[in-house]
């Protein structure tokens, strides 16, 4: 299965107008010149429980580097449904903003996909 995502970054939003602003701000991710981040997938392991082990290559901020993650997969001959929950160190990244003493802003940033894709 040959499977490349693209993330439209100006699409990140949050509960709170001023913190989505501010993470598509220069501060996060900078949507305004990597408008685009991807996964290309480069190879799939049977997991526990049913899960597959997803490797590629996620590049996020301008910098690529190999992730894994487990996720729930389906394929079909015209069809591909994929779920994960997995994060990732935003450092890694070079979203390297520290934010205030005591204000909460973790490293690890929550990815959540839920992929329905057809062949074409």
């Amino acid at each position: 299965t040959s499977i490349n995502v693209t993330i439209d970054m100006p699409s990140t939003w949050a509960d709170q107008d001023k913190l989505t602003g501010h993470l598509k701000s220069a501060d996060f991710f900078d949507v305004d010149k990597f408008a685009e981040s991807t996964f290309k997938l480069t190879a799939t392991t049977p997991g526990e429980g049913g899960l597959v082990n997803m490797t590629g290559n996620f590049t996020l901020h301008g910098v690529t580097k190999q992730i894994s993650f487990p996720a729930t997969l389906d394929v079909k001959a015209d069809a591909l449904t994929m779920k994960a929950e997995f994060s990732i160190n935003r450092f890694d990244f070079g979203v390297v903003y520290a934010g205030k003493t005591n204000n909460l802003i973790r490293k690890e940033v929550v990815i959540k996909l839920d992929i329905q894709a057809t062949k074409g």
